[in-house]
């Protein structure tokens, strides 16, 4: 993914703007439907749940609904706390958004907590994906929405759109969209 400068941004909608049209100008158009998806979906909800949040595209998404509360984890949060960090932050205070950061591992007991929507968005690895939804998949009560998932990954297109699909189907969760242009998304619906 491309690093953005947004050093020129004094607004959350625009660095949302900016972000996106920088990153699907560098990686193509839909790169960023991810975000319609969770503006779509996080009307329904009060509180969200990122994993994996790097410069903050997705996260700037999820802050104009004005959901409730929002946590972003992250093992690194440097790309963020250069340009969104300010704006974020100030966003949130002004429009009653509890925001809380997490610089540990997605996997990490510290960040365990009830939303009604889940992102991920960190480490594209199959094992990886696996321990998160199992760490995780229990405390969400509304959504789970996964970046890239249509993308080759050991080999196959279907690597992480799979762990999605099994862990669904293990359990109480139905597909309820899966996108698949550019690296595409999907989005589990709790039964």
């Amino acid at each position: 993914m491309i690093n953005a400068e947004l050093g020129h941004v004094t607004t959350l909608q625009e660095f949302n703007s900016e972000i996106r049209r920088i990153q699907e100008e560098a990686h193509g158009e839909n790169y960023c439907a991810m975000h319609d998806a969770i503006t779509k979906h996080l009307k329904e909800c009060d509180s969200y749940m990122e994993l994996g949040t790097h410069q903050g595209g997705s996260a700037s998404a999820a802050m104009l609904t004005n959901t409730k509360s929002i946590q972003l984890v992250d093992i690194d949060f440097s790309r963020y706390n250069k340009f969104l960090k300010p704006i974020a932050s100030k966003y949130c205070k002004e429009n009653g958004i509890e925001l809380s950061i997490k610089e540990m591992d997605s996997r990490s007991l510290g960040v365990v907590k009830e939303v009604d929507m889940l992102v991920i968005d960190s480490v594209h690895k199959p094992e990886f994906m696996q321990e998160e939804l199992d760490l995780h998949g229990s405390n969400v009560k509304k959504y789970i929405i996964a970046h890239d998932t249509s993308t080759n990954v050991r080999g196959s297109i279907d690597t992480l759109y799979n762990v999605l699909a099994n862990f669904a189907k293990k359990n109480r969760w139905e597909v309820l969209e899966r996108y698949t242009k550019n690296v595409g998304y999907t989005v589990l619906k709790k039964k």
